[in-house]
């Protein structure tokens, strides 16, 4: 980041010989601006530092290969931070244009589809998935769209514990709908909350047959492209990443390379997508100015449902509502193939933190808080 300094003036007083103006207040107007703007950028400085410490100190606690930081206040990037590196094998460093894998990250993507969709008249939040997924049992006749997007459907995910998909099969869209309706509902749709990967898989099925384009496709030519996301995209194994990063394990004798997932499993809609931090940048940016979505999808977006058995679990569509030091707070975290991922931020004060790892240990969201903490200087920290 560079500062640039201010020249010390008369600040508008009038020069010539008509009137002579006493040095000694400007001088000190002068002084007194010139150690307010050193401190300043002290305090920045001493910030940054902290920083860098605070994320120093974490990955090499953690033994964490690789840790892109990222922070914008209103739209701007103030702060990026590089550590480590991005694939040991090849010893190559973490940069900012280094991609990631996004985790649940990637499902607010997949949320902002529905929501553009609803926008467009072409679906309703409120309507049925059997009217887009007719394959799917009567017990799923009261589902709809919304219970998908804020976890309250009560289809089975693999969070209940054993994966509900074979991780190395191959899947046609059919074929997932078609596992996932294989197990009865764990609650009637609506009455309870609990976290749902598979409904974000049938919200990405429904993008892509109501769309008439793959999901991925379609957040590419909606979002990724209108905002220069010009990294960002579905994952792929086969096809050639520039500055793809390599997510990794940690076991009693060392870190090794992530477990492989099926190409089907690796571009579902739960959050299967690349991100560097340039890509996130933009993102932010377009979220900052509400950019592509009306303002009621953005209430959507950040806001938070409510099932009929009482209390709202805090969730919106893709974010969680939150409480940092006393301050309302959105945020989300991902894992996936060795990678993990994380996003901080603070409406009031528009700033908004994300940071990324490739290790599946990593607990990311404790550095996004704390460096949250340091930027916004909660005075709790």
């Amino acid at each position: 980041m560079t500062y640039r300094l201010l020249q010390c003036s008369n600040f508008g007083v009038p020069s010539g010989p008509a009137r002579r103006v006493r040095p000694y207040p400007w001088s000190m107007r002068c002084r007194a601006l010139l150690v307010l703007l050193l401190l300043g950028l002290t305090a920045q400085g001493a910030s940054a530092d902290a920083i860098d410490r605070l994320v120093s100190a974490t990955q090499a606690r953690d033994r964490i290969p690789g840790v892109a930081l990222l922070v914008v206040r209103d739209g701007k990037v103030i702060r990026v931070g590089c550590y480590g590196v991005a694939n040991l094998e090849h010893a190559v460093p973490v940069k900012r244009s280094t991609v990631f894998q996004s985790g649940s990250l990637g499902k607010q993507f997949t949320a902002a589809a529905v929501l553009l969709l609803a926008e467009r008249g072409t679906l309703s939040l409120e309507d049925p998935i059997g009217r887009y997924l007719p394959e799917a049992p009567p017990e799923w006749g009261p589902i709809t769209i919304r219970e998908l997007l804020d976890h309250t459907s009560g289809i089975r995910d693999s969070e209940d514990g054993g994966e509900i998909f074979e991780l190395r099969r191959e899947y046609t869209d059919a074929e997932l709908v078609g596992v996932a309706t294989s197990f009865p509902l764990d609650f009637a749709p609506g009455t309870a909350w609990k976290y749902n990967n598979t409904g974000y898989i049938l919200a990405g099925i429904i993008v892509t047959r109501v769309a008439h384009v793959f999901y991925g496709d379609f957040i590419a030519r909606e979002f990724f492209q209108p905002l220069g996301m010009r990294s960002a995209r579905i994952i792929s194994d086969s096809d050639i990443v520039p500055n793809r990063a390599a997510g990794y394990l940690r076991t009693p004798t060392g870190v090794r390379n992530q477990d492989f997932a099926s190409a089907a499993l690796n571009a579902t809609a739960d959050g299967s997508l690349y991100l560097s931090l340039e890509d996130w940048a933009a993102w932010i940016a377009g979220l900052d100015r509400r950019a592509l979505l009306s303002s009621a999808s953005y209430d959507l977006l950040w806001g938070v449902g409510k099932s009929a058995d009482g209390p709202s679990a805090g969730h919106g569509f893709g974010w969680d509502s939150a409480t940092l030091d006393g301050h309302p707070v959105l945020e989300f975290d991902g894992s996936w193939q060795g990678f993990r991922s994380a996003i901080e931020r603070d409406p009031a004060k528009r700033l908004t933190v994300v940071v990324l790892a490739n290790l599946a240990e990593a607990v990311p969201e404790a550095i996004a808080r704390d460096v949250l903490r340091e930027v916004a200087g909660y005075s709790s920290h």
